[in-house]
């Protein structure tokens, strides 16, 4: 047995209202329970990001959400889409998605953190995505998914005497915790032959703490004094897409892309106070609070992306995306007066299939991906005006399971500074393990 995938026009007669096929449906349910227990496990939740100084800015490093299969050519998304995947990138190329498709990802990273006195090695892991895609009619799909939005995860200190012989000192430390997670709702619908139209909205939710504290080690003082800041998040953001597909020869399209972010703020909760810690950092002698809960307005980057792409039907593709985020507006949470940049990335992929309708040979109907990006980041780590770049490769396959199900493993190894250039130099490696369950849930009967 093999399978054919069928252009847009053997879809004509489907009806997307009857349910023809109770027993697949079960089978998704089952899956999307097991994936529920997945995603219940401490390990999943475990914080991804690490321990990363680069978390400090706004509301937490922002996660790029793409998905295993993005995630292998570099990240590209904004014009690409073979139908099968949910685009995580470009809602509008959710329209061409003809199947009910289940998604789940988790992931896994290794970390070398290190500046000039130091260097600290970790891993750990977390949930990737869920992901349910659902074709509502022949031109029109939508999706709803979790996944993490951003992360906190910082502790640093710093020391400082208080006389030459260096008896009395102070130790200033620094530590944020915390993050935001959304929930995404997607629309993606085809207008005309093969013009595209997307709208996501996302519920962001989420805690970010921040401290600050002071621990004076003069004339047997042994305490500490800690200011803390804790951001509670709740609120909407929106984003647009589009994509254009102009055939070429037979079954060779050029792919054209573009998202904007529409949201530029959200509403969250503060609320600041200051603590009084014995040594253990766990008993609270004093707590004061200096403010309480009270609604901010928090600036967010927005970013707009650009896509292009060429590709043959079922076989191979290869494309490009760019796009710049604005952080001009976004606090940098270290007391500077200087604005952050705008930062700029570009991504380069593809992927190849050599004979997806192969029966004798199980490797040619694997797909292989590839790509790579470099992107210059709003991070100045040392405030002399040297921003980080970030720079990784990645590769993966796509293993095909039942029907049109698959098993997707991708693998990113990159950088992120330099010591002599930033202070402080990230190396990285990742894992993201993703399975994707296709089929066709809603189909009109037929009778012989």
């Amino acid at each position: 047995m093999h399978t054919i995938i069928p252009e847009r026009e053997d879809f004509n007669s489907m009806n997307f209202i009857s349910l023809d096929k109770p027993t697949t449906f079960i089978k998704t349910l089952r899956y999307l329970l097991i994936v529920l227990f997945l995603i219940e496990s401490p390990l999943v939740w475990a914080q991804t990001i690490l321990n990363s100084p680069y978390s400090y800015l706004g509301m937490g490093e922002i996660q790029t959400g793409d998905n295993a299969t993005q995630m292998m050519m570099g990240g590209i998304g904004v014009s690409n889409s073979n139908g099968i995947y949910a685009n995580t990138v470009n809602p509008a190329l959710l329209a061409r998605n003809r199947y009910t498709n289940l998604e789940v990802g988790v992931n896994t990273e290794y970390k070398t953190l290190q500046d000039y006195r130091q260097q600290q090695k970790i891993f750990g892991g977390n949930y990737q995505s869920l992901n349910l895609t659902l074709p509502v009619t022949s031109r029109w799909t939508m999706s709803i998914a979790i996944r993490p939005h951003s992360a906190v995860e910082y502790e640093t200190k710093s020391f400082r005497r208080l006389n030459l012989l260096g008896v009395d000192s102070l130790i200033y430390s620094y530590k944020g915790s915390g993050g935001v997670s959304k929930v995404s709702i997607s629309n993606g619908v085809r207008l005309g032959k093969e013009f595209y139209v997307g709208l996501q909205m996302d519920y962001l939710f989420g805690q970010v703490n921040r401290n600050v504290a002071t621990q004076n080690l003069s004339d047997g003082q042994y305490y500490k004094v800690q200011l803390e800041d804790l951001t509670s998040y709740s609120d909407f953001q929106f984003k647009a897409g589009f994509a254009y597909r102009h055939r070429l020869k037979n079954d060779i399209f050029l792919n054209l892309g573009a998202t904007l972010d529409l949201s530029s703020t959200v509403n969250a909760d503060q609320l600041k106070r200051f603590a009084t810690f014995d040594l253990s950092g766990l008993n609270i002698i004093n707590a004061d609070t200096l403010d309480k809960s009270t609604v901010i307005v928090q600036q967010i980057p927005v970013t707009k992306r650009f896509g292009v792409s060429v590709e043959k039907i079922a076989n191979y593709m290869f494309g490009l995306d760019y796009s710049y985020t604005d952080w001009s507006k976004v606090s940098n949470n270290l007391g500077r007066s200087t604005s952050l940049p705008t930062s700029h990335k570009v991504s380069v992929g593809g992927e190849y299939t050599p004979d997806i309708e192969s029966i004798s040979n199980y490797f040619k109907r694997v797909t292989y991906r590839v790509g790579g990006s470099i992107e210059k980041t709003p991070y100045d780590f040392l405030g002399n005006g040297n921003y980080a770049i970030d720079k990784n490769f990645s590769l993966g396959v796509a293993l095909p399971l039942r029907n049109l199900s698959l098993l997707n493993i991708a693998y990113q190894v990159g950088r992120r500074g330099l010591i002599t250039e930033n202070g402080l130099e990230e190396q990285y490696h990742r894992i993201t393990l993703g399975l994707t369950f296709s089929d066709l849930w809603f189909q009109k009967q037929k009778i012989n």
